[in-house]
C-alpha cells in the first residue's frame, strides 16, 4: 500500500503543476520526484529494516536459524540487502512515472541520463545510509519500538534544523537543500564537493554494518576475531568499521576545508 501511495505523492506535483525547466525537463523532473521521494525512502527503509531484522524472533524461528551452519553475515546481509532492493524498486517505479508524465506532457525530450545521474548520487548513496545506520541501531538497542521511536526523533529533529537554516554538509546525510542539477553536472563547480559526501555517506553506512556485525547477538565460532587460525568475520568486520571510520573523518575534514 506504500509504495503506490509513495509513487503517487512524489509525482503528483509533475502532473498537476507548471514544470520550470532549470537546465532540462529531464532535470526538473529527476530533481523534483528526487526530493519528494527522500520521506518515503526515510520510512520504507527504516520500517522494513527494522520488521526484517526483529521478524524472526516475533515469530519464534530465530532460535532455528541461529543453529543454522551459516555465518553471521549471510543473516544481517541477506535482511539488509531485501530492504535496499525494495527501496531501489520505489526508484525505479518512481523514475519510471516521471518519465511517462514528461511524455504525456510533452516535455521532450526525455534525457534518460539526468534521471541516472540524479538518482544514483542523491538518492542511492542516502538510500546505503539509511539502511546501514538503522541496521546498528535495530541491532545494537535490540528492541524494535525503541530503534523507531529513536529513527524517528533523530529525523524529525534534522529536518527541523533543516528548516530552520541548520543544514551543514556533515549532518545533513540527504543533501536537503544543498544541491541542484546545476551542481551534478558540473555547472556550478559543486561536483567534487558533492560526490565527496556521497563517499562521506558510503563510510558511514559501512560503518553502521561493520558495528551491526560486531554487536549481533548470535553466539558462534564463526563471530570470533580469530577462526581455524584464520582472520574470523568479526575480525574483519573491525577491519571495515576502522576503514570505514578513517574514510569517513577523511572526506569529512574534506568538506569542511572545501570551498563553499
Amino acid at each position: 500500500m506504500i509504495l503506490p501511495l509513495a509513487i503517487f505523492l512524489s509525482t503528483l506535483e509533475l502532473a498537476f503543476y507548471d514544470v520550470v525547466p532549470e537546465v532540462s525537463y529531464s532535470a526538473a523532473y529527476s530533481s523534483s520526484t528526487a526530493a519528494a521521494l527522500l520521506l518515503f525512502l526515510l520510512a520504507i527503509t527504516v520500517f522494513y529494516t527494522g520488521e526484517a531484522m526483529h521478524r524472526d524472533r516475533e515469530v519464534r524461528i530465530e532460535p532455528v536459524l541461529w543453529v543454522a551452519p551459516a555465518p553471521n553475515n549471510v543473516l544481517l546481509l541477506s535482511k539488509l540487502l531485501s530492504t535496499l532492493l525494495l527501496a531501489l524498486f520505489l526508484v525505479a517505479l518512481v523514475g519510471l512515472t516521471a518519465i511517462v508524465i514528461q511524455l504525456i506532457r510533452g516535455h521532450r525530450p526525455v534525457e534518460v541520463s539526468a534521471y541516472l545521474r540524479v538518482y544514483s548520487v542523491i538518492l542511492i548513496p542516502s538510500i546505503a545510509l539509511m539502511a546501514g545506520t538503522f541496521l546498528a541501531l535495530s541491532v545494537l538497542l535490540r528492541d524494535k519500538y525503541l530503534a523507531y521511536a529513536l529513527a524517528v526523533a533523530t529525523g524529525a529533529g534534522l529536518f527541523y534544523l533543516y528548516s530552520q537554516g541548520y543544514n551543514h554538509w556533515l549532518y545533513n546525510p540527504v543533501l536537503y537543500q544543498l544541491w541542484t542539477y546545476s551542481d551534478l553536472a558540473g555547472a556550478e563547480g559543486n561536483t567534487g564537493r558533492i560526490l565527496t559526501h556521497r563517499v562521506y555517506c558510503l563510510a558511514l553506512a559501512s560503518l553502521g554494518v561493520a558495528l551491526a556485525h560486531l554487536g549481533f547477538p548470535r553466539k558462534s565460532l564463526l563471530k570470533s576475531l580469530r577462526s581455524t587460525g584464520r582472520l574470523g568475520y568479526s575480525g574483519w568486520a573491525l577491519i571495515v568499521a576502522a576503514l570505514s571510520l578513517a574514510v569517513a573523518v577523511i572526506t569529512g575534514l574534506m568538506i569542511i576545508l572545501s570551498p563553499r
